[in-house]
């Protein structure tokens, strides 16, 4: 189920990019043959770019990829180990639910707001930061089980 999930996370990752793509090249080449420049495709790459952002940062999170000095953490004993990454884990999970909630806050602000240029309303832009949070936080969860729970 895990593993379908994240295939689905992948894709939309590689849709959002496939997307933005098209958006920036699409302006260029509108801005440069044609002299007429799209008002709304800067504002929508952004947009791409923030969840691309935050969705890429929990498939980081997922395959343990996201930046991390373990060098010291190699180093030592499996006990010592533990209560390292249990403190590493538990900061990161602190620091996902604060993530969370000012996200719900913001995705709430957002639907009294209007983009400038696309003039969506901006909670459709700000639900990344708990949605991304919420995905974050299950990986943390999953990760923290599998490295200091089920570790002998």
């Amino acid at each position: 189920m895990e593993k379908r999930f994240y295939v689905i996370l992948r894709t939309v990752c590689f849709l959002l990019m496939l997307a933005m793509v098209a958006i920036i090249f699409t302006q260029v080449v509108a801005r440069y043959a044609f002299s007429n420049s799209l008002s709304w495709s800067e504002e929508a790459g952004r947009y791409i770019f923030v969840w691309m952002t935050f969705l890429g940062a929990a498939m980081a999170v997922r395959n343990r990829q996201h930046v991390s000095l373990d060098l010291i953490l190699k180093s030592l004993p499996i006990f010592p180990q533990k209560i390292l990454l249990s403190i590493s884990y538990l900061s990161m999970m602190i620091f996902t639910s604060v993530l969370i909630y000012g996200g719900f806050k913001f995705v709430a602000r957002g639907s009294r707001q209007a983009s400038s240029a696309l003039e969506i309303p901006m909670n459709y832009v700000y639900v990344v930061l708990p949605l991304a949070g919420m995905l974050i936080f299950a990986y943390l969860v999953k990760n923290f089980y599998e490295d200091v729970l089920a570790r002998r």
